[in-house]
């Protein structure tokens, strides 16, 4: 059930797409809206040693909180300013107030954002236990008929939870699901990888999906074609630890998704 769902704000243009996303699924969700945003000191000017009050900063935030909220009227938001580093507050923040979903925006595929300063929502998926909807620039919502999976059969799924929670975001969302399975070569399908796809085959044997092997050297160009081809409306990722995908193609998977998706990202931990 999602319920409470958690949208990090920082007052840029995205930050509206984002919430505006977020607001239309909560109304179909019948769900509560917590927006919440962060700040941090400003670096000192050593020429005039000033640094500006924190009730400056505070006051400025909620300031443009109200001019935001003042342009999506309608919809009943709370709201919470707290100083720290996006990450952390966002994180701890959900996880003491029992969110069912955090919501984040995600703008840019250049090399600064990605490489050197890092995003706010890779972090956040990466680290957070609840699920996290991510939303790509210019996305806008429309009905989730179709969900995507990525999965990898060379993890221990069966010792995992992950069948079950997938399991129930398809069902409560009311949407179809399609599982997307990159492998390199033929020689990848092991004893393993197929046990392991046999168990996941009849945990969801109740849910209306399909199952799609896809060849290619590169798992997150594999994932990506696969969903404009099929025209998804949502992905879900498992940013599982030690991926064979790691292994073999040498690269953050769900990182390389999270930037370069055209549709918005969902990702759950195991």
């Amino acid at each position: 059930m999602i319920r409470k769902i958690l949208v990090g704000i920082d007052f840029s243009e995205h930050s509206k797409t984002t919430l505006k996303y977020a607001t239309q699924l909560a109304n179909k969700l019948s769900a509560d809206i917590t927006l919440i945003h962060s700040y941090t000191l400003p670096l000192v000017n050593f020429e005039t040693g000033y640094i500006p009050p924190i009730e400056d900063i505070q006051k400025e935030a909620e300031a443009e909180m109200n001019v935001l909220l003042n342009s999506f009227s309608g919809f009943k938001y709370n709201t919470v300013i707290k100083m720290g580093f996006a990450t952390e507050v966002i994180l701890e923040y959900a996880e003491e107030h029992g969110f069912d979903l955090i919501i984040l925006g995600i703008v840019g595929q250049g090399f600064v954002k990605k490489h050197l300063i890092g995003s706010t929502a890779y972090q956040v998926c990466k680290e957070s236990r609840i699920p996290v909807l991510i939303i790509p620039k210019n996305a806008e919502y429309k009905s989730i008929q179709k969900i995507a999976f990525a999965c990898d059969f060379h993890h221990d799924l069966h010792k995992t939870e992950l069948y079950l929670k997938v399991k129930n975001i398809v069902q409560y969302i009311g949407s179809s699901l399609e599982i997307i399975s990159v492998v390199e070569s033929e020689k990848s399908v092991d004893v393993k990888f197929a046990e392991e796809y046999l168990y996941f085959e009849k945990k969801m044997e109740n849910v209306p999906h399909e199952h799609f092997f896809v060849t290619h050297d590169k798992a997150t160009e594999g994932i990506l074609e696969f969903i404009k081809a099929r025209k998804s409306d949502w992905l879900i990722i498992s940013p599982l630890k030690h991926s064979i995908f790691e292994k073999l193609f040498k690269e953050s998977v769900t990182k390389e998704i999270v930037f370069h998706s055209p549709i918005p990202v969902l990702s759950i931990h195991e």
